[in-house]
């Protein structure tokens, strides 16, 4: 039986353009991969990848985040977290990070940073270390799976403006709202900030001054197993907080910390609200606050 030529070309093609078509898919698949498995390729250390829900870039390195920030007139977003064992981490990504909302707010707003501290996936050892190295910076705990997940906003000249470990749900109406109070705070309006991070070095030298007050935020058996000497405790989640905390000195400078730094930002959003006009805040909380060897009292 005689076969058309254009029976034996369609033929051909679909012969040939089979395996060319697979082989297309097997190429192009890790560019829509998630977090964690982005990261996991020890042989190929990442500057950038893709959420695959929203297409957002996600920076690995926080010197080329700062530098496009700077171009681009953008704050920096950095997300800590364990993509692949901390299920709050999980969910923040998912009712925050992957909506649409989030994504064309950030396309306007933020140059992103991923730093994972994944366990199940190996990591580029370099990418390790410097995400290590991060963690040590913003003053989180040092100790495996504590501080996360938690976000940092930078403004674009590397100023940190904003920064909150834990995530209590409540999705994107939740957090967006704090990012963008804080985002677009150049170095000139830093200062106009609702409240500024220390480091645990710049918190010690402010609360050498007996003049400044130290706020615990945390409940009062925390308090009584430790506290920095001379802080003033008032429990954050107690009903009466709001009450107690309208009738502090407005006048005063207040030093605001908790365990690990997510009841003492929400203190401050809170105080700030009271319209108290100098809040300091210690990222890291407490904890920080004793692994660097500063002084405890009971």
């Amino acid at each position: 039986m005689k076969h058309s030529p254009i029976a034996a070309l369609i033929f051909t093609t679909l012969l040939v353009g089979g395996p060319l078509a697979a082989e297309v898919q097997r190429s192009e698949s890790p560019a829509t991969t998630g977090m964690a498995a982005a990261s996991a390729d020890p042989q190929t250390p990442l500057t950038a990848h893709q959420f695959p829900t929203t297409g957002l870039t996600w920076l690995t390195g926080l010197q080329q985040a700062q530098a496009r920030a700077k171009a681009e007139g953008k704050s920096v977003l950095l997300f800590f977290h364990g993509s692949d064992w901390c299920p709050t981490c999980a969910e923040m990504q998912r009712q925050v990070f992957d909506s649409p909302a989030f994504a064309q707010y950030a396309r306007q707003s933020l140059v992103l940073v991923d730093v994972d501290f994944p366990e199940k996936h190996k990591q580029d050892e370099e990418l390790r270390r410097a995400n290590v190295a991060l963690k040590a910076r913003f003053n989180l705990s040092p100790e495996p799976g504590e501080g996360f997940p938690t976000i940092v906003l930078l403004n674009d000249a590397g100023e940190t403006v904003f920064q909150e470990t834990g995530y209590a749900g409540g999705g994107l109406a939740e957090v967006l709202p704090k990012l963008q109070r804080h985002a677009g705070a150049g170095a000139s309006t830093a200062a106009s900030a609702a409240f500024k991070n220390l480091s645990i070095d710049e918190f010690a030298q402010m609360a050498a001054d007996k003049r400044n007050v130290i706020l615990d935020v945390r409940t009062p058996e925390e308090f009584s197993a430790g506290h920095i000497p001379g802080a003033v405790n008032l429990d954050y989640n107690a009903p009466d907080f709001q009450k107690k905390a309208a009738a502090l000195d407005k006048s005063k400078t207040y030093l605001v910390h908790c365990a690990t730094g997510g009841r003492s930002v929400r203190a401050c959003e809170k105080l700030s609200h009271l319209d108290f006009p100098n809040l300091y805040n210690l990222p890291g909380g407490f904890k920080a606050w004793a692994k660097a060897g500063k002084p405890v009292e009971k």
